[in-house]
């Protein structure tokens, strides 16, 4: 049977798939410097022993079961990712990630939402950065209906990975968030260093500190249990609203979205508050706004291990409204990072 025409382009739309992660494999069991992902194996020198070789490596990253025989069918990494992608299960979270750009050769960047839930953060990125890399949004789980929001930071963090990895056939290496999505691209971050032992590159847009009781800077920010109660509270009072509402067909109202979405809200709130992720290997981007500045820059240089890079990036203007004023400043802030991180090791740590 010819695979190739039963590819489905809904398990292949986002980035390049398993395409990446398949042409460094090709270029270490061919002892080559790089492979693109057009290029033909036989045309690189690939013989039987290294097929045979390369397969069961390709078997063993992906947890597939293939015959020395596909490279015949599919002899680029490109082909060769369109199958394996056909084999991987999709995960329930992957309906969260969300295609703004396309693959241009680059690793995609992922970008976790903020306090909305909402992928639309993501359109207002220039044509700088989506020119030059493949732009994934995820969106908030609990936002449509019938659709249950996540309750904690791990069960959060551990299905945006997995969607993610379900999505793109590769786990996430360039990893962003805005605002509380830099709380969740942290872990996120987190389970492809456990999973891979690269250190991946955290861009985090403006995050709240660390351990703060509303996510936002404020005099006494402390998570006391009063105001655990009170959050709580918010998360009953909005999952109720939305149930009624829900049951009694006025879901799809805009009294009911907007319900869905306070809810939504709520149960994010909940799961972050008093939050502070622990340190680990990774190179971190932080761009500031001057309204938070004062009280997150310091803090997630403190948060950095010695093994952690810190980069920090202030912008003017106000949390909500610095972005939008900023966009091509943040676009080269981003890209000027990540060509940081991609040259010869040995670079400073700012």
């Amino acid at each position: 049977m010819n695979m190739h025409n039963t590819i489905r382009p809904d398990r292949t739309a986002l980035g390049s798939g398993p395409a990446p992660a398949i042409a460094g494999i090709f270029a270490q069991e061919l002892q080559l410097t790089s492979v693109g992902l057009d290029d033909n194996f036989f045309d690189l020198g690939g013989d039987s022993l290294a097929a045979e070789t390369l397969v069961l490596a390709v078997q063993s990253r992906f947890g597939v079961e293939l015959q020395t025989s596909v490279l015949l069918e599919a002899p680029t990494p490109r082909e060769f990712g369109r199958l394996i992608a056909l084999q991987l299960p999709e995960h329930p979270a992957r309906r969260l990630a969300v295609q703004v750009s396309g693959s241009h050769g680059q690793e995609p960047i992922a970008m976790i939402h903020g306090i909305s839930g909402s992928a639309l953060f993501a359109n207002r990125f220039g044509k700088a950065l989506k020119q030059r890399y493949s732009v994934i949004a995820v969106r908030g789980m609990g936002l449509e209906p019938g659709e249950t929001p996540y309750d904690s930071v791990e069960e959060i963090s551990a299905n945006y990975f997995d969607g993610l990895s379900s999505a793109t056939g590769q786990h996430p290496r360039v990893i962003g968030g805005i605002c509380l999505g830099g709380l969740l691209a942290i872990e996120v971050g987190r389970l492809t260093y456990e999973a891979t032992g690269e250190r991946p590159a955290l861009l985090l847009i403006d995050p709240p500190p660390l351990g703060s009781a509303w996510l936002k800077p404020m005099a006494d920010n402390r998570m006391t249990a009063q105001r655990r109660r009170q959050i709580t509270r918010k998360v009953v009072y909005w999952r109720l609203l939305r149930d009624t509402l829900a049951a009694v067909g006025l879901g799809q109202s805009r009294l009911g979205r907007h319900t869905r979405q306070k809810a939504f809200k709520s149960m994010l709130v909940r799961a972050a508050a008093g939050f502070s992720p622990s340190s680990y290997p990774c190179d971190i981007l932080v761009v500031a706004s001057s309204e938070w500045s004062a009280t997150t820059v310091e803090q997630y240089k403190g948060w950095a291990s010695e093994n952690t890079r810190v980069e920090t990036v202030v912008m003017p203007g106000t949390h909500d409204k610095f972005r939008a004023a900023n966009m091509d400043a943040i676009d080269a802030a981003i890209i000027a990072f990540l060509d940081a991180r991609r040259a010869p090791a040995g670079m400073p740590v700012r």
